[in-house]
C-alpha cells in the first residue's frame, strides 16, 4: 500500500493542500505514515508526473503561496484500480508475543507484572484512539452528506484493543493454575524428606551434547498431578527440560479424561518440558483419550512412542 494511493482517495473528496494532507495523515490514527514534507512532497511530485493529479498555485497577500491539488481522472481510474486489487493481508508485530514466547523462565510474579504493564500500555492507547477518532478529518466528514465509514473503522480499532485486554486475562489465568517454580522444588524436598517421593526411578542422560530426564516406573504412569510435579521439579533441579518417560501404560484416571488430570498434566509440562513417553504394554486406550493422544502426537511437546530410540530422537531434535 503506497501513499500516493492515500493522497488520491482524499483529494477524491476534495481538493486539498500539502498541508491539509500531512495534518490528516498526522491525526488520523488508522493512517500510518508520518506525514512529514518528505514523503508528503514525494508522493505529489510522483502523482503529477503521472498525470494523477493537478497543481493549482493560489498566491495570496501577505502569506505564503498555496498549492492546492486536485485528482484528475486518470487519477481517480488509478484510484479505482487500487481500491478493487486484492488487499494485502493483515501484519502482526505485537512485542508482547515475542516476550511471551521468551519469558517460559521468568518467576510467575514477573509475567503477571509484565502481562499488566502491557494491559496499562494498552488502555492507555485505547483512550488516545479513540479521542482521536473524534477529532480526526473523517469525523468532521461524517457531518455532511458523504457515507461514512468510521464507526465501523472505530469498532474494528477499539476491538482490537478491548480483544487484547481479553487475551491478557486468559493468559494471567493459564499463568494462576501454573505450579510456582519455587513452591514446586520446595515441595518436592519435602515429600523426600517425608519420605512421599513416587515409585519412579530417575537418572540424569546425555546424548548428542544434551542432559535429559530418563524415568521409569513399574505402576502405571502420572497417576496424579503430584507424580507430574515431581518430574517438573527434578527437571528444575537438574537444569533440564526434556524427559523421556518410560512404562507399560498410563494410571486409569489419567486416561479418563472426565477427571481433569490429563488436562492439568499436559497443561504443567506444555509450559515446562517437553516429554517424550515409551510405552511398553498395549494401548487400550479409551476411544476418546486414544483421539488426545492422537492429536498430542501431531505437536512438539508430548508425545508417545514404542521404542526408546524413536522417542529419543524426537525429544532432543
Amino acid at each position: 500500500m503506497s501513499l500516493n494511493h492515500v493522497i488520491l482517495g482524499l483529494l477524491n473528496r476534495e481538493p486539498l493542500t500539502g498541508y491539509e494532507i500531512k495534518k490528516i495523515l498526522q491525526s488520523t490514527p488508522f493512517m500510518y505514515w508520518s506525514g512529514n514534507n518528505n514523503q508528503v512532497y514525494k508522493a505529489f511530485a510522483e502523482l503529477l508526473d503521472e498525470g494523477f493529479v493537478t497543481k493549482e498555485v493560489q498566491h495570496q497577500q501577505g502569506l505564503p503561496t498555496k498549492n492546492i491539488y486536485t485528482i484528475t481522472e486518470e487519477g481517480q481510474k488509478e484510484l479505482n484500480s487500487w481500491l478493487l486489487a486484492v488487499t494485502e493481508e493483515p501484519v502482526c508485530k505485537k512485542q508482547i508475543l515475542i516476550k511471551l514466547a521468551l519469558a517460559d523462565r521468568l518467576k510467575h510474579d514477573d509475567l503477571l507484572n509484565m502481562l499488566d504493564s502491557y494491559a496499562n500500555v494498552v488502555k492507555m492507547q485505547a483512550v488516545l484512539t479513540e479521542r482521536e477518532l473524534d477529532k480526526c478529518y473523517f469525523a468532521e466528514q461524517k457531518l455532511s452528506d458523504r457515507v461514512s465509514f468510521l464507526d465501523l473503522i472505530r469498532e474494528n480499532i477499539l476491538s482490537f484493543y478491548s480483544g487484547e485486554l481479553e487475551w491478557v486475562q486468559k493468559v494471567k489465568e493459564f499463568i494462576a493454575g501454573l505450579p510456582d517454580q519455587e513452591r514446586v522444588i520446595k515441595e518436592a524436598d519435602r515429600r523426600k524428606e517425608n519420605n512421599e517421593v513416587s515409585k519412579m526411578n530417575y537418572q540424569i542422560r546425555e546424548a548428542n551434547g544434551q542432559r535429559y530426564l530418563y524415568l521409569t516406573s513399574g505402576d502405571p504412569l502420572i497417576p496424579s498431578e503430584q507424580d507430574a510435579r515431581d518430574i517438573v521439579s527434578l527437571c528444575l533441579e537438574h537444569d533440564t527440560y526434556a524427559v523421556l518417560l518410560e512404562g507399560d501404560s498410563f494410571a486409569d484416571d489419567f486416561m479418563k479424561l472426565r477427571t481433569g488430570l490429563a488436562g492439568a498434566v499436559l497443561q504443567m509440562f506444555g509450559y515446562y518440558i517437553k516429554v517424550a513417553v515409551v510405552l511398553k504394554g498395549e494401548r487400550n486406550f479409551p476411544v476418546r483419550f486414544k483421539e488426545v493422544i492422537s492429536e498430542l502426537n501431531k505437536g512438539n511437546r508430548f508425545r508417545t512412542f514404542t521404542t526408546a530410540e524413536d522417542a529419543l530422537s524426537w525429544l532432543l531434535a
